[in-house]
């Protein structure tokens, strides 16, 4: 073959290879047909894209029974994210939040390690300003400093032997702000008294009595080690327990 024809074949396979290497990722529904600003936004970022499929294929993971319980919840996170509109951090802590939810629902997609990171970097290319004490607006976020870390019961937080006999988490900031789950957080476990933290409102609760705002999810990234978990402000929503 001539060296001409050579150079043009390699050229031709490299540009190729970069070519589809170079791809963006793909989400779960079709941009051709986006329309709503939160949509457009997920399309041109990669990583947005990414954990758009990951959420998919956690809500595909779930047994019948259980998107039928999470079909609602759903809805409204996805109502929620609409709410973005092109703010980009506001679409991924909703994401992470939907991924947390069907965790619990028994999906066993994890979250990606990156997620934390590019919480971080989005916040910082906003040029949003942080508010004082806990966000009150969806999108809203702060800044605070880990007070303590425990588990439901105020004990020390360690790993469990069974997950199944898992005491919880829980975690409290200098700010007054607090967050809990049933179940064990290792990103919180990683994390130290002091450390310096981003909180991020995702949701508010609704249809609660008078006086009961409990229910609050708020997305928070450890600045120091690039964790992160999204967890509400109580064990119980609003008008429960």
């Amino acid at each position: 073959m001539p060296r001409k024809v050579i150079a043009a074949f390699l050229i031709a396979t490299a540009t190729t290879i970069l070519t589809s290497s170079a791809e963006a990722a793909q989400p779960s529904f079709n941009c051709a047909k986006a329309n709503a600003a939160d949509e457009k936004a997920i399309c041109a970022d990669d990583k947005l894209a990414q954990m758009d499929q990951a959420v998919a294929i956690a809500y595909g993971q779930l047994t019948p029974a259980m998107k039928k319980d999470a079909k609602t919840m759903m809805r409204q996170s996805l109502a929620n994210r609409a709410q973005c509109g092109s703010d980009k951090l506001c679409i991924l802590n909703n994401q992470a939040d939907q991924l947390v939810m069907l965790q619990d629902f028994g999906a066993d997609v994890p979250m990606p390690p990156w997620v934390g990171r590019y919480v971080l970097t989005l916040f910082e290319q906003s040029g949003a300003k942080l508010t004082k004490g806990m966000p009150g607006k969806v999108g809203r976020c702060t800044k605070s400093k880990i007070a303590s870390i425990t588990t439901r019961f105020g004990e020390e937080l360690v790993e469990p032997e069974d997950e199944l006999d898992s005491s919880g988490s829980a975690v409290t900031y200098a700010n007054g702000g607090y967050q809990v789950s049933y179940d064990y957080i290792p990103e919180l476990a990683a994390s130290e008294i002091g450390d310096e933290v981003l909180i991020c409102l995702v949701s508010l609760p609704e249809d609660c009595p008078p006086g009961d705002d409990r229910g609050k999810y708020y997305s928070t990234t450890n600045v120091r080690t690039g964790g992160a978990w999204s967890l509400p402000d109580s064990q119980h929503m609003c008008g429960g327990a």
